[in-house]
């Protein structure tokens, strides 16, 4: 996407919803100054450095707003107390777009512990938008530097992504997706951490159709199904977020292009999250 097409400040709104570049892994290796990062986005979006740092701004604002929002309900706020989350934890959240999203749920779970007042653990963000899983097994180094004691892995969605017209090719057939998953897995528990595996969430095929017509990539429904079934596979015991968000009304749910979680989706998918992890999917034995 060129300059030219962010004309409009919610078009570049939503392109710092989900472009961090601070999560880069060669911004990361390499790390430049926050002014940086700030100008580099500007450079993208054609527009003034401060006006990067108002949105970024805008949409944390948003994230905290939305985190108050949830604390309101009793049942919610319960919840979010009995996670097990000990002060000394680094909890981290490997990802693609849905788990970069500056109004996501990683980004609402973070504002809600915060909101609460009490010591916790440190939460770290490591979602990368377009990220696949043999992405993050490139990227295992900026993992380990974060010193996870526990690792909560969204992957998958892009594994399904198709790029083509006529012919189009998947980014990781199904065997790739799970052997990429075991092996990010297998290297979090040599880490002496644990590993919370999260399917990807479902699609709306209608949607996805309409809105990428004209582009030369795309998603499909029982791609991501497949997905899914493969992440069940290696983790029994992860969050099968996919048969839990399939019956959600699409308008509610997703973005108009049927593979993002709308703001209420994020809110969705971080109740789902808490529930799974207060149920016992975050362990609290001494690792």
């Amino acid at each position: 996407m060129s300059t030219a097409q962010f004309s409009t400040d919610a078009e570049r709104r939503h392109f710092i919803r989900y472009t961090r570049t601070r999560h880069w892994p060669m911004l990361q290796r390499f790390p430049v100054t926050d002014e940086l990062h700030d100008e580099l986005l500007a450079q993208m979006l054609g527009c003034p450095a401060w006006t990067v740092r108002t949105m970024v701004d805008a949409l944390t604002d948003q994230a905290r707003e939305t985190a108050a929002e949830m604390l309101a309900d009793v049942r919610f706020r319960d919840a979010l107390r009995a996670l097990p989350f000990r002060p000394e934890d680094r909890i981290v959240a490997v990802g693609d777009s849905i788990t970069a999203d500056r109004l996501g749920w990683f980004e609402l779970l973070s504002a809600a512990t915060a909101a609460l007042g009490a010591p916790a653990a440190t939460l770290l963000n490591l979602g990368v938008s377009g990220n696949t899983t043999a992405d993050v097994l490139e990227r295992f180094d900026l993992l380990e530097a974060g010193r996870p004691t526990h690792v909560l892995l969204m992957l998958g969605t892009n594994d399904a992504r198709s790029h083509g017209r006529d012919t189009a090719h998947r980014m990781a057939t199904a065997p790739e997706t799970e052997r990429n998953l075991r092996a990010i897995v297998e290297l979090v528990d040599a880490l002496g951490a644990t590993a919370t595996v999260i399917t990807p969430p479902a699609v709306d095929q209608q949607r996805i159709d309409g809105f990428f017509a004209a582009a030369p990539l795309r998603w499909h429904a029982g791609d991501i199904a497949e997905v899914a079934e493969v992440a069940r596979k290696v983790a029994p015991n992860g969050l099968d977020l996919h048969t839990v968000t399939q019956a959600e009304p699409a308008d509610a749910f997703l973005e108009t292009d049927g593979v993002h979680p709308t703001p209420a989706g994020q809110r969705l998918i971080l109740t789902h999250v808490v529930e799974h992890l207060t149920a016992g999917g975050l362990p609290t034995a001494d690792r």
